[in-house]
């Protein structure tokens, strides 16, 4: 369903109303009190578990190993290390951190400072805006992450439509989806397929765009590259070769299971309804299982050698048919974005069973 100038006029003021505040610091005058809690001149903030992910990549720790820290020293030991090193290496290089803080004071994300411009949520408005009337863009969706500020939107483009071959079920309205994160504006293609209102967003074809600067030239160049992607229809151009492909492979028992997992861990879907979404895998299971192989048992790397005899389109339209409707499930915030943009990564990917040789003599 399209979405009218008054629902989107009403997004856009909730978004700009609602930004987490964003702001640079240098690293060492972030003190963490405890794992959860930071002093910053003098007040004191929350963190998330975001968050805290983002500063241990920035100071060169994993999550694994910071866990395993506080494991075995305990938390406080672990946030006086943590402390410890964040001004080592503060000290040592001047770093400075942009900072994501929401309205209830919780510091969402961390960012390195440098790599990219902050690029404002009006900005972001603006652009698209720009994009909307020059290239006649409809809006299907929208979505806004309060936590940390992230933006989408979803637009197609007029009535233009794009068919796979001859294939009279693949036929998709084309466009955009558009975003702002912490790490800039990234313009996507994105898919919308009219026999079932599926859409699914796809961040590795040749035909996206991130917009990490605010110099002249970049933004001369991304306006470029969207002229040059209307011109073929906003159709990726190699959409068709690889939905075909899609329909052709069959999918691993990795593939399966991953979009299965999206569901399950984005809603409160059980797993005895999945098959509703992923036809023909309680039948899969059940002839792997009578034929002795035990999928619990199977490494992640040894799934992706099982073929199943469901196609990777199919896997595919199950995770954006319940991304791209309501089926009474309740999911979590921003789900269905996220769903989307997994799926187009599934399709762009190189399938598990592509090269898997079947007949060997040895």
């Amino acid at each position: 369903m399209q979405i009218t100038s008054t629902q989107y006029n009403t997004f856009r003021e909730d978004v700009l109303r609602n930004q987490p505040l964003r702001k640079t610091v240098s690293l060492t005058d972030l003190k963490f009190l405890t794992m959860d809690c930071v002093e910053y001149s003098g007040l004191k903030l929350g963190v998330n578990r975001q968050a805290i992910k983002d500063l241990l990549k920035i100071v060169g720790i994993s999550v694994s190993g910071m866990n395993n820290l506080e494991e075995s020293v305990g938390e406080d030991a672990a946030q006086r290390f943590l402390n410890a090193i964040k001004n080592a290496i503060g000290a040592s290089k001047g770093t400075q951190v942009t900072i994501a803080v929401t309205h209830d004071r919780v510091i969402s994300r961390i960012q390195k400072s440098g790599g990219t411009d902050l690029i404002s949520a009006e900005t972001y408005f603006d652009t698209f805006e720009r994009l909307a009337n020059d290239h006649h863009l409809d809006i299907v969706s929208l979505d806004f992450n309060k936590g940390n500020g992230n933006i989408y939107v979803n637009a197609t483009a007029g009535k233009s439509e794009h068919q796979v071959g001859n294939l009279s079920d693949e036929v998709f309205k084309t466009g955009l989806s558009f975003s702002r994160t912490m790490d800039g504006i990234q313009a996507d293609p994105y898919m919308h397929r009219l026999i079932c209102t599926n859409g699914m967003t796809s961040r590795m074809l040749e035909e996206s765009f991130c917009l990490r600067s605010m110099e002249p030239k970049m933004w001369q160049e991304f306006f470029q590259h969207m002229d040059k992607i209307e011109k073929m229809n906003f159709a990726p151009s190699k959409f068709n070769d690889t939905v075909i492909r899609a329909i052709n492979t069959p999918a691993s028992l990795r593939e399966l299971e991953r979009g299965m997992s999206l569901l399950t861990q984005n809603s409160n879907i059980q797993n005895d309804e999945l098959e509703i979404f992923f036809k023909g895998a309680k039948r899969t299971y059940n002839t792997l299982h009578a034929a002795g192989i035990d999928t619990a048992k199977l490494t992640d790397a040894q799934k992706g050698t099982v073929r199943t005899p469901i196609p990777v389109w199919d896997v595919i339209n199950g995770i954006t048919d319940f991304a791209s409707h309501n089926y009474g499930y309740e999911k979590k915030a921003n789900a269905d974005r996220h769903m989307q943009v997994q799926a187009g990564d599934i399709l762009s990917k190189q399938f598990d069973t592509a090269n898997l040789v079947l007949n060997q003599p040895f």
